[in-house]
């Protein structure tokens, strides 16, 4: 889910400041039917919008290196050793936001703070985040249904449970009625429960074969696994962050990072320790970023599912 979101990401420009989304909770028109004389009933002023607010989330990650390292190693062990910190800084950035977007935690297991990316639990919900209302908006407010995610049960749905297509396409049903129309983009299951769905597959697997080329040079050729489950049009794919037994459905067109154009995965430095009186340098990994959703209703989650495969 992060890498979807974040090859999705919009780059930002400016300063720091909230990050402000107009956003349509009612209409603002209304139409009506007129005769023969043209006449039709006075317009009034429908405010429709409200203001979403997203604070930025600074991540910095420290990235340190000692003279007395440097001079302990061979010269050609000093540029290895800075590349391997570089690689475990993004690693540790990623790690980071997996768990703050899928788990709603630290990597630790710590509760996110106000400073925090909003995670997904955040979004799919109907009720506001203990740690402050999402996008500044309350969900239990007057007229803010709009605001609230499309959130149910399978058994609420078809009455039954198991991992099949059918249930599935019905939780597509579900979340295109809660998006007005429009379909997701993709689903998330976890992986016990992507290869419960896969059974359903099993005996109608389709391999389309180029003419004049060989089954295995085909770009649809044989493969060792799916990348994702078709379902309604729909992939669903797998994530090992997610809860077994629950399917979230996301639409892209309203759900995506908004990250900062210079502070994406940007190196700060390197600056002296010397005035700390300790010989070395520093660099920070520093990334401004946030999830931004402006259409929750368009994003669904259904749990109630049985029998996610022990993987």
């Amino acid at each position: 889910m992060l890498s979807a979101l974040l090859s999705n990401a919009e780059p930002i420009t400016g300063g720091v400041s909230p990050i402000t989304v107009p956003v349509q909770g009612a209409a603002m028109v209304t139409t009506s039917v007129t005769g023969y004389d043209g006449s039709f009933t006075a317009p009034t002023i429908q405010n429709g919008l409200q203001n979403a607010e997203f604070n930025l989330c600074a991540m910095v990650t420290p990235i340190p290196f000692y003279v007395m390292e440097g001079l302990s190693q061979q010269d050609a062990a000093i540029v290895p050793i800075m590349e391997a910190r570089m690689n475990d800084a993004g690693n540790s950035m990623t790690d980071y936001l997996s768990y703050a977007l899928m788990a709603g935690t630290t990597p630790s297991g710590g509760a996110l703070s106000a400073l925090d990316i909003w995670s997904l639990n955040d979004v799919l919900s109907v009720s506001n985040p203990a740690r402050g209302n999402f996008g500044g908006i309350s969900r239990t407010a007057a007229g803010n249904g709009f605001w609230r995610a499309t959130v149910s049960t399978i058994t609420a749905i078809t009455g039954t449970t198991a991992w099949t297509r059918n249930n599935v396409q019905a939780a597509i049903v579900k979340a295109t009625k809660g998006g007005s129309g429009e379909m997701p983009t993709f689903g998330l299951v976890g992986p016990g429960s992507w290869l419960a769905l896969s059974q359903d597959f099993i005996g109608s697997e389709r391999y389309n074969i180029t003419p004049e080329r060989s089954f295995s040079e085909s770009e649809d050729g044989a493969r060792a696994a799916f990348t994702a489950l078709s379902v309604a049009a729909i992939p669903i794919y797998m994530d090992l962050g997610m809860t077994e037994n629950q399917l979230d459905l996301y639409n892209t067109s309203y759900l995506g990072f908004k990250i900062h154009q210079d502070a994406a995965f940007a190196v700060a430095g390197p600056e002296s320790l010397l005035p700390n009186f300790q010989l070395g340098y520093i660099m920070v990994l520093v990334t401004l970023l946030q999830v931004v959703c402006t259409k929750p209703a368009a994003q669904t989650r259904i749990t109630g599912f049985t029998g996610a495969a022990t993987v």
